[in-house]
């Protein structure tokens, strides 16, 4: 089956968001979201310098997470919560996390409006849950971010092979190594949701290969982890 490839722009807008989370998470306010990642890497990620944040935004995915692999969530969101105008007067304004909520789910709306493949690759959702957030309005992606708690938390938070190599040689000065940590990293992202997380871990650590993405026009082949 044919695949339309990665827009560069796509990525463009991927790096910005990681750039916002990150900052957010490497902040005194993001001391919350911290807490959800392994004990040992939390100090990492606030010491992060901007140079290191930049570095780390280059992975070809959203380093956050909307609870796109929890439909039971998202039914529960799209079902319960009342439509109402989101702009009317009084209407509370968006907190700092609110705003990347906002980007990231507005962003992978339109995204799963044009190209499902690529919207499933950047956010690790399932086809359904991005047919369901193409079916929705925008207004209503709006009123998710806008009136749901807890909806960004770090990608894949408890899984510690995951964050040691994107804190890791994810961060390496030297472009060959952290493009390969990046795309290693994509590729436990992108493991088989059947697998135990165990079994991920520590399948995740003897790959030896990495994903190639596609982009239209041209195409970036990571090198060997």
């Amino acid at each position: 089956m044919d695949f339309n490839g990665l827009e560069p722009t796509d990525l463009v807008d991927v790096r910005c968001i990681n750039v916002e989370f990150l900052e957010y998470l490497a902040a005194a306010q993001g001391e919350t979201l911290r807490h959800e990642l392994p004990l040992r890497l939390r100090p990492v990620v606030a010491a992060l310098t901007g140079r290191q944040i930049q570095r780390l935004a280059d992975v070809p995915f959203l380093l956050l997470t909307l609870h796109e692999t929890d439909a039971a969530y998202w039914s529960r969101i799209l079902e319960e919560l009342p439509a109402h105008d989101l702009f009317a007067p009084g209407h509370a304004a968006l907190d700092p996390l609110g705003r990347i909520a906002a980007a990231a789910l507005g962003f992978q709306w339109q995204l799963a409006r044009k190209n499902l493949y690529a919207a499933r690759l950047i956010g690790g959702g399932s086809l359904g849950w991005c047919e369901q957030l193409a079916s929705c309005t925008l207004l209503r992606v709006l009123q998710c971010a806008a009136e749901q708690p807890g909806l960004v938390a770090p990608r894949l938070a408890t899984h510690e092979v995951f964050w040691t190599r994107l804190l890791g040689a994810g961060l390496s000065s030297t472009t060959e190594v952290r493009r390969a940590a990046h795309l290693s990293a994509l590729q436990i992202m992108l493991s088989p949701l059947g697998v135990s997380r165990e079994q991920r871990w520590r399948s995740a650590a003897c790959y030896t290969s990495v994903p190639r993405l596609e982009l239209r026009g041209r195409r970036v082949r990571g090198e060997d982890g």
